[in-house]
């Protein structure tokens, strides 16, 4: 084989592989953002059940705005279930700055910055904003949550 038709051969298969890691990390990307807009409308419905389908609760850890860890589903889920049902609607949330960072075809890792406001059924209404890091799994055939991280903008 000629220096020529093997520098050809080189260029192809590089450029074949970029496609296809292009390729794999759109779609990935694109998943991600379909799983993550699913758990914003389960929050949105105020509805614990869906919202915890989007969690592997066999591998989930996270960090809490506070600092302290949810070292198991168990930590987290009394947070979800109690705060979902002192609230009477969510009346504005959005997220900006929104990113997902593509590790391989089982991994990414989503982040955002987040605005909300919300009517208690006590009758209070409450606005916040912070951010939050999402870790996102493929492992078991659908795009899982194993990790999120909290914080709260001052």
């Amino acid at each position: 084989m000629s220096q020529l038709t093997l520098a050809i051969a080189v260029v192809t298969l590089t450029f074949s592989w970029l496609t296809y890691a292009e390729s794999m990390t759109s779609s990935v990307q694109n998943e991600v953002m379909a799983s993550f807009e699913s758990l914003v409308q389960a929050s949105r419905e105020l509805n614990h059940d869906a919202y915890f389908e989007h969690f592997d609760t066999e591998k989930f850890v996270g960090l809490n705005s506070d600092g302290t860890n949810w070292n198991s589903i168990d930590d987290l889920s009394p947070l979800i279930i109690n705060g979902f049902a002192s609230i009477k609607a969510i009346t504005q949330l959005k997220f900006t700055n929104l990113k997902i960072s593509v590790i391989d075809q089982h991994t990414a890792i989503l982040v955002n910055e987040y605005t909300q406001s919300m009517e208690l059924k006590n009758g209070s209404l409450i606005s916040s904003a912070g951010g939050g890091t999402q870790v996102w799994s493929k492992r078991t055939g659908a795009w899982k949550l194993v990790s999120v991280s909290a914080s709260n903008k001052p």
